[in-house]
């Protein structure tokens, strides 16, 4: 169980929540503005705990962000306790990726039954993260707030894209095999734990605000417009990146003491090459 009351402050949700369409896509909108997407403890060798209340203390009281593994179990958690039907689906992320490399099942999505009709959640996947369920029927162009997303079905799994400059971009390809809690475990060591996985060596911060999406890659803070306009910022100094995680993503940093170490590292490296 998580403190609902908490969590509704968190992500300044301020109507009394029931079990319907309403509450469901407005708290949906609503964390991802609010808990931001970062990589902060695998980059600075810092575990990541699954545990619900380890989570909510994460999250939650400590003015922090996680990822997908994070966000979803907290969404997960908070749908059920509000009375919804919730299980948990997975992924192999094929954002930005050469399409002939098989990637792992490392992405964790949720699915949704509300009055016999199927949804997909994730308030987790950085700089794509949905900011409205979307219904689960494939061929369907659905628009929200930040995108146009569409669902396309294979035969053994289904794709989830998004329409980005008139071209359908695909996000990452789920299946509808719903996983117990020990098999993210699984995946969740791998990703913040293995030498070769990018949130072991980048930086990655995203959220979503009213006016679009802003993303902070290494030390390159990149804002997508709603209308379209894009703005690009290139940090010089680990003090410069710290302040962008503190007041454009308000994620608390407190208690990361080798944080400006290893994010000078990563800017030295840029700089050398």
């Amino acid at each position: 169980m998580v403190d609902l009351k908490a969590y509704l402050e968190r992500i300044h949700y301020t109507q009394r929540p029931d079990t319907n369409l309403e509450t469901l896509m407005e708290i949906h909108r609503l964390h991802p503005k609010y808990i931001p997407f970062e990589n902060l403890n695998p980059l600075t060798g810092r575990p990541i705990s699954l545990g619900i209340e380890d989570i909510f203390d994460k999250l939650i009281l400590s003015h922090r962000g996680g990822y997908c593994f994070e966000h979803n179990t907290l969404f997960k958690q908070v749908l059920i306790q509000l009375g919804f039907q919730v299980s948990g689906f997975w992924a192999r992320v094929i954002w930005n990726i050469d399409p002939t490399q098989i990637t792992a099942r490392t992405h964790m999505l949720l699915h949704i039954v509300y009055e016999g009709q199927a949804y997909i959640a994730d308030v987790g996947f950085g700089a794509m993260t949905l900011t409205a369920p979307l219904l689960f029927a494939p061929d369907i162009v659905q628009e929200t707030q930040h995108g146009i997303f569409r669902i396309i079905q294979k035969e053994k799994f289904y794709i989830l894209q998004v329409l980005q400059e008139n071209e359908w971009r695909s996000i990452y390809q789920f299946y509808t095999e719903v996983l117990e809690s020990i098999d993210y475990e699984v995946a969740n060591w791998y990703v913040s734990t293995h030498p070769n996985s990018h949130f072991t060596k980048q930086l990655i911060v995203a959220k979503v605000d009213d006016d679009g999406r802003y993303t902070l890659h290494d030390n390159v803070l990149n804002i997508r417009y709603d209308s379209g306009r894009k703005e690009s910022f290139l940090f010089s100094t680990a003090c410069e990146v710290i302040e962008a995680l503190q007041h454009t993503f308000n994620i608390r940093t407190r208690g990361l003491d080798n944080l400006e170490e290893v994010l000078s590292a990563i800017i030295s490296t840029k700089q050398v090459s």
